[in-house]
């Protein structure tokens, strides 16, 4: 089932056929004028790219192992758009993190590929520009990854760990942002 994400007055369709999938579940749900025109007009490759991550992030940070897999699996057909025009080393690591993460087990499988994206998606930003209106919060947690410390990218400056989840859902302290047309 896809998921919307409300991102300044819009709604952007986060699954792994994206546009198909929102189409395909209209039939049996009603959607909001809204909803179905983002629907038919999918983001950015750069935008679609981010906000599977954010997607990601929300999932893991919620403790949703199952949305966390479709989440990454997203990332991963995020990644492979044309026209996204990224470093190809760049994008050979998130896809790689990207299809580790859709292959954990486990959600502790999971979270552990999520670091390696998101030291991905921190380099990302510091070769382009933060495409959304929104800013992005840069987060870290000293306890994750067995007190190594990870960082992560989030909507908002209300931690929301994406490492521990419900556990310690607030664990961690805001390192900076990317704003909107801005690099880190």
């Amino acid at each position: 089932m896809p998921h919307f994400q409300r991102q300044s007055g819009r709604y952007s369709c986060l699954f792994v056929l994206g546009l198909l999938a929102c189409q395909g579940e209209s039939a049996t749900q009603p959607q909001t004028a809204s909803a179905q025109s983002a629907a038919a007009k999918p983001g950015t490759p750069a935008q679609n790219l981010v906000n599977a991550y954010i997607q990601l992030q929300t999932k893991l940070a919620k403790d949703d192992a199952a949305g966390a897999k479709s989440a990454f699996a997203g990332v991963q057909a995020a990644v492979k758009a044309a026209g996204l025009g990224i470093d190809p080393a760049l994008q050979k690591r998130i896809e790689g993190a990207a299809a580790q993460g859709a292959a954990a087990s486990n959600i502790a499988g999971a979270r552990s590929a999520f670091a390696a994206l998101s030291d991905a998606f921190l380099a990302l930003f510091q070769a382009t520009e933060n495409p959304l209106k929104d800013s992005l919060t840069v987060a870290s947690c000293p306890m994750a990854l067995d007190n190594k410390g990870a960082k992560w990218l989030q909507l908002g400056e209300k931690i929301q760990n994406p490492y521990f989840g419900s556990e310690m859902l607030t664990c961690g302290s805001v390192d900076g942002a990317v704003k909107p047309g801005k690099k880190l």
